[in-house]
């Protein structure tokens, strides 16, 4: 797997150890502010000491302030302010610090990167560590350009570390708005079914209604025609209002595919999916429907998956499909947190619920984890007995 793909699967404990990682190599850089501080103690009189001693303190402040504001992606209004603040020090330190100042021309070079954006991040960079061949630190060229060399690389691995833990809590954000994005999908799409359904059968019926009520008294054989076929515009609408609320209505194994597919991809998850028979019963394909819309939920909820597999294999009139991810997280149990949350949920939604809808076409619903990997094997039948079967709305066919 290439590190792009691994980026794909970043979760919120990838995101933690790489501020972890970032906040500790910067805190522990600061260090190396006792170089110059050791040496203005033991060589410079007593005012130069102090003088040296405030520079350096608040050069380092400054440097902490920015520095671990950024690894937690914290930054204010006053962070410039801060950075202009901290070049005065930056600036000073040479003339009072002495050779060893260099131990700490990191900073800001650093704080210009993790700051400022584009072109002016750049340009503060790279003007800050050419100050440091300029600056009066030392007679020795060789000292000057091997610290100069060395603030280069120290500058840019921090400012790596710190950009590269920033990019992967957006990769997280981005994801974990992708999921939402999906939920909230669903929902407008079942708003959508559920007001086409019911808005023109109930302005029929209203309308109907109003114009039964205008009917003679006398004319009792007319009322009851128009009562029989009002009562049938509102059956037909309970039926379809019950296909709805199963998602079951006019339900498409294709369409569902590639909406799982167009979604996951978005949020980073590489999709490769097996071609599924063509003579699958509609009630089979349904039922799939239904599963893989589930199955792509709980991968964007409850996993840092990269990589999703729909499988299919074919023993004899039994046909096997399996949804696989490699997102299982060390941390916790997530797909069993998953499925107990399922469990929970009222009107047989969630993959509690795909054990009802499987069943209701001869079929049964499995899952496991192992290996990092969660798979969910849907066992289906390839064709249907002759025999009526009870559809997802509770009507017989």
């Amino acid at each position: 797997m290439g590190a792009s793909q691994r980026l794909r699967g970043v979760g919120p404990g990838t995101v933690r150890l790489a501020r972890a990682t970032a906040g500790v190599f910067l805190v522990g850089m600061a260090a190396f502010a006792a170089v110059p501080l050791a040496e203005a103690l033991g060589v410079y009189s007593s005012v130069r000491v102090v003088t040296a001693v405030v520079l350096i303190i608040g050069l380092t402040g400054c440097y902490l302030w920015l520095a671990v504001r950024a690894v937690l992606d914290r930054g204010s209004r006053w962070d410039p302010a801060v950075l202009a603040v901290m070049c005065v020090p930056a600036l000073a330190v040479p003339f009072a610090a002495g050779p060893t100042w260099l131990s700490v021309g990191f900073m800001l070079p650093l704080a210009f990167a993790v700051t400022l954006r584009g072109r002016w991040a750049a340009l503060g960079f790279f003007a800050s560590l050419a100050a440091g061949l300029v600056l009066p630190a030392s007679q020795d060229l060789s000292w000057v350009l091997f610290g100069s060399l060395q603030n280069l690389l120290t500058a840019g691995a921090l400012a790596g570390l710190t950009i590269f833990a920033t990019l992967l809590a957006e990769l997280q954000r981005t994801r974990e708005e992708a999921a939402k994005l999906a939920i909230t999908e669903e929902r407008l799409r079942f708003a959508r079914e559920l007001h086409d359904v019911l808005g023109h059968n109930l302005s029929v019926i209203a309308m109907r209604t109003e114009l039964g009520t205008r009917i003679p008294p006398e004319e009792i054989g007319r009322l009851r025609r128009e009562l029989t076929e009002i009562h049938d515009i509102a059956s037909r609408s309970l039926h379809d209002v019950r296909a709805v609320v199963k998602g079951y209505r006019e339900m498409s194994l294709e369409r569902e595919l590639s909406g799982v597919r167009r979604v996951l991809e978005t949020a980073g998850v590489r999709c490769d999916f097996a071609e599924l028979p063509p003579s699958l019963p509609p009630e089979v394909r349904v039922a799939l429907a239904w599963a893989v819309r589930e199955a792509a939920t709980n991968l964007l909820r409850h996993s840092d998956a990269t990589v999703c597999l729909l499988g299919v294999e074919t023993d004899g009139d039994r046909i096997t499909v399996t949804v696989a991810n490699d997102g299982v997280r060390p941390d916790s149990d997530s797909i069993a947190a998953g499925a107990a949350d399922a469990e929970a949920t009222v009107g047989g939604s969630g993959l509690a619920g795909l054990d009802e809808r499987l069943a209701q076409v001869g079929g049964s619903c499995g899952r496991h984890t192992e290996d990092g990997w969660f798979t969910l094997s849907l066992d289906v039948p390839g064709r249907l007995p002759a025999a009526a079967l009870t559809s997802a709305t509770g009507d017989r066919r």
